[in-house]
């Protein structure tokens, strides 16, 4: 099984998020998080069998950050367009 991965960010686009270094970074950004996961299910519909969205840490060279991914199989023409329309589809504002 090929797995794909797409980043979608840690909030809608044009929405402010917590800031790697503020005091509450974690706490806030997981929340963030969360709640952006709970919009995509909402906008876009639950994930189908062979796609996942999930809050991913990555560590760059400037610092440990928090993002929503939705990892999904490859393999899977329904897995693979409901990761598609994530990215593409994705709310802009939490409202």
């Amino acid at each position: 099984m090929a797995q794909g991965v797409i980043p979608l960010g840690a909030v809608p686009t044009r929405e402010s998020s917590a800031q790697v270094g503020e005091i509450g970074y974690e706490e806030r950004a997981s929340l963030e998080c969360g709640r952006y996961m709970a919009l995509l299910r909402h906008a876009i519909g639950p994930e189908p069998a062979g796609a996942r969205l999930r809050v991913r840490r990555s560590e760059p060279d400037f610092g440990s950050y928090l993002e929503v991914v939705v990892e999904y199989d490859d393999e899977n023409n329904v897995a693979r367009a409901y990761a598609i329309r994530c990215d593409r589809e994705a709310p802009t504002r939490w409202e």
